[in-house]
């Protein structure tokens, strides 16, 4: 039997200061996101978990290309629970 997904993670490059501020965002839009605080450094860069809603993602990543002009946003990667991919 196939496990049931409950999410999509994605890794978002940023830093701890504007997480918050993305974490605050995206609470505004109930059940579309949790932003986590677990992190991951790869390259020098700081990757930070967040769990999007199944079927939500394209909404999620609308909200982060508008959120770039405000925050500091890098790249974002869809990848595992347990790291991002690698960067290309």
């Amino acid at each position: 039997m196939t496990p049931v997904r409950d999410a999509s993670v994605f890794w978002i490059e940023t830093n701890e200061r504007e997480v918050h501020f993305i974490d605050a965002i995206a609470s505004a839009y109930d059940g579309l996101a949790n932003v986590r605080r677990d992190y991951h450094l790869q390259d020098g860069r700081i990757y930070f978990k967040v769990y999007v809603a199944c079927g939500m993602e394209d909404e999620f990543l609308s909200l982060l290309e508008d959120l770039r002009r405000a925050a500091a946003i890098g790249q974002v990667l869809q990848g595992t629970d347990d790291e991002p991919p690698a960067a290309a």
